[in-house]
């Protein structure tokens, strides 16, 4: 038969609805009565546009990654562009009942410049705890000018424990008392993405490693647990960033956070020409050499490790108003997942679409459809099974 043929195509849809198979399998039903020229390029064709195989396959949507945060490209001061997060939970002891076992929460603060870390442990997760921990950072840290998180219950999607401790986080008033002292708080808006937040993602991995290898099964008590916590965010500042000098000794030392919290890291001494006059323009140029120290090799070994793109390196199609998808929720339960609509879309600076807008429908299986007012949220492009693009409505 022709390929160009309008019959042609029609019979190989019809042989590739009957089971919906593979390429293979359609291919060898057809071959067993006819012979088509280019058979296989029409038959791939087919079962892309096929929508009962979009379905079965549920291949999440892909988009190349996005560019660096201007933040990030910009010298700062420590902490000037920090990020926060929440982990845990840990088992603790009473101080005095020694059987008496509780539970608290870790809490991350990390800088976007210079990858710094500030940990914080708390008893729970109300409105009061979080800020006084802020206020115990801002006090030791000075206050950021931007802070970046995850929004409400998303700050802790990845834990159900936690998700039910974060419940009375009224993220509203700790926005409030940010923008009272200058800072601009900003969340993400889709949930259910944790390398939205990966800064501190990454981080959390090292701390939690950490603390399990130093303390083992040991449970420790609150103060004790709070030294732990402190020794290793001391730890993760002297660990190097960027790329490592390697074998050439005129690079120097390697890169570390804690060369501009402290002005040299664990293993080395300041850098600088030291001197044993006590004047305030020979410490002022002590500080500021150390500072432009800390920069010069921040632009040498770390600022060129930005510019590597980890993973997502191919363009894909935008998504547009209109399009039929499915969301890919944390149920396990896949034939559980959601099919939307997406309504509006969110383009980045270099015009790709990553975050849209979805509105679908909230029903009971098995219940009769009585009229339900949609519902909208907010995900990631990478949470979403293409079903019907809307050019093909």
């Amino acid at each position: 038969m022709p390929s160009a043929h309008a019959f042609t195509k029609l019979y190989m849809t019809y042989i590739h609805q009957i089971d919906h198979g593979g390429i293979d399998s359609t291919l060898a039903t057809l071959q067993s009565r006819f012979w088509v020229p280019g058979a296989r390029r029409i038959l791939k064709s087919i079962k892309k546009k096929c929508v009962m195989c979009r379905r079965f396959e549920r291949n999440i949507e892909d988009q190349c990654m996005g560019q660096v945060s201007t933040e990030r490209m910009k010298p700062s001061p420590p902490f000037y562009h920090t990020v926060v997060d929440l982990f845990g939970p840990f088992v603790i002891k009473d101080a005095v009942r020694r059987r008496v076992r509780g539970k608290c929460f870790g809490i991350i603060f990390t800088c976007l410049d210079s990858r710094a870390v500030h940990l914080d442990i708390t008893e729970n997760y109300s409105t009061e705890t979080f800020l006084g921990s802020l206020r115990r950072f801002v006090s030791n840290r000075g206050y950021p000018q931007t802070i970046h998180s995850d929004n409400g219950t998303q700050l802790v999607a990845a834990n159900k424990e936690l998700r039910e401790v974060a419940k009375d986080l009224d993220l509203d008033v700790v926005s409030r008392f940010g923008n009272s002292n200058g800072i601009q708080w900003s969340f993400n808006k889709s949930s259910d993405a944790p390398w939205l937040n990966g800064a501190c993602e990454s981080l959390i991995r090292l701390v939690k490693n950490g603390i399990s290898k130093s303390i083992g099964d040991g449970i420790l008590t609150f103060s004790e647990l709070q030294t732990v916590v402190y020794e290793v965010a001391n730890l993760l500042n002297s660990r190097p960033i960027g790329i490592k000098p390697g074998y050439d000794v005129e690079l120097g030392i390697y890169l570390c956070p804690n060369d501009l919290l402290l002005g040299h890291n664990n293993m080395g001494v300041s850098p600088g020409i030291l001197s044993n006059d006590v004047g305030s323009k020979v410490r002022m140029d002590f500080i500021q050499s150390i500072v432009s120290s800390f920069w010069k090799r921040w632009q040498r070994d770390y600022f060129p490790t930005l510019l590597v793109r980890q993973k997502w390196h191919v363009e894909r199609r935008n998504m547009k108003p209109g399009d039929i998808v499915i969301v890919q929720d944390s149920n396990p339960i896949r034939g559980k997942w959601r099919l939307a609509q997406v309504t509006k879309v969110e383009q980045g600076r270099d015009g790709k679409v990553r975050e849209v807008q979805l509105r679908y429908k909230l029903c009971k299986d098995g219940a009769d459809y009585k009229g339900v007012r949609d519902k909208t949220m907010c995900r990631s492009v990478h949470r979403l099974v293409v079903l019907l693009p809307v050019e093909e409505l």
